[in-house]
């Protein structure tokens, strides 16, 4: 890791400490846990592109527990001023809902509750992971879906429809618009969340997919920015990789939620 990279992941760090900090205040005895997930808690984080993820686990749900988790993010923000801090995301649950998945009125999806599982950090509070049921691959799946129906919004579905304006975005934009599609195509196929970088590898080395030349490039994006071969690969493998995001995954949906379809990792 180079002294930039370092610092970057430092502030990102700080970024944490003093969301950590803001749960522990606002939840008082309801606080249980603070976890790092994503790409600080796995690998792979990313300046001014990867989100800064915390995962809370508080005594109870409702609606003052969303407030008071949403008042994490906000207060965390105002007091860490412009940076990682306006990419902080925070998911939080019960010690049930980490053990047996989300029910009720918390936020925790099945992907970021595998990666809490998984690779999560402990950064205050006790740890309490063992013996957790670990999602799915049904619930992985269908909760991207729905994560997607919402993401597809029309803001976005017009930035498909013109890549070349993409192109002139920051890097951050454009590789999430790239690897988001990735990152569910390899969890479909796979059953694993793992990060960026396993999706990207599963996608071009194993996958072989029709859109690889621009998968590969949005990986190295992250790390030096956008390059000026962006607007022709944008252009010619955009919409092929939303396209083939859509059509696996209506085709898992079909296939008596997912029993009968098992998708090969075969090219095209």
């Amino acid at each position: 890791m180079s002294t930039d990279e370092g610092h970057a992941e430092a502030e990102a760090r700080a970024v944490l400490d003093e969301a950590v900090r803001w749960a522990r205040l606002l939840f008082g005895t309801g606080f249980r846990a603070a976890f790092a997930i994503g790409s600080l808690a796995h690998g792979g984080y990313a300046a001014g592109v990867s989100d800064v993820d915390l995962a809370l686990v508080v005594r109870t749900a409702g609606p003052w527990s969303r407030v008071r988790a949403r008042a994490v993010r906000v207060l965390t923000r105002r007091r860490c001023g412009p940076g990682p801090a306006d990419r902080l995301s925070v998911f939080w649950g019960r010690w049930h809902d980490v053990h047996h998945g989300a029910t009720g009125a918390v936020r925790l999806p099945a992907v970021d509750r595998l990666d809490l599982l998984e690779h999560g950090r402990l950064l205050a509070g006790t740890d309490r992971r063992a013996g957790a049921v670990l999602p799915t691959h049904e619930e992985l799946v269908l909760d991207g879906a729905r994560f997607a129906i919402g993401w597809y919004d029309a803001a976005r579905i017009a930035v498909l429809r013109d890549p070349a304006a993409l192109a002139e975005q920051d890097a951050r934009t454009v590789t999430k618009t790239v690897l988001f599609p990735v990152r569910f195509l390899a969890t479909l196929h796979t059953g694993r969340a793992g990060s960026n970088a396993d999706a990207v590898r599963w996608y071009v080395e194993e996958h072989r997919g029709p859109a690889a030349p621009l998968v590969a490039a949005a990986a190295r994006w992250r790390g030096s920015g956008v390059g000026p071969e962006a607007p022709a690969l944008l252009a010619e493998h955009l919409q092929t990789l939303h396209r083939e995001w859509a059509v696996d995954h209506l085709r898992w949906v079909r296939s008596e939620a997912g029993t009968s379809h098992r998708p090969t990792t075969a090219g095209r």
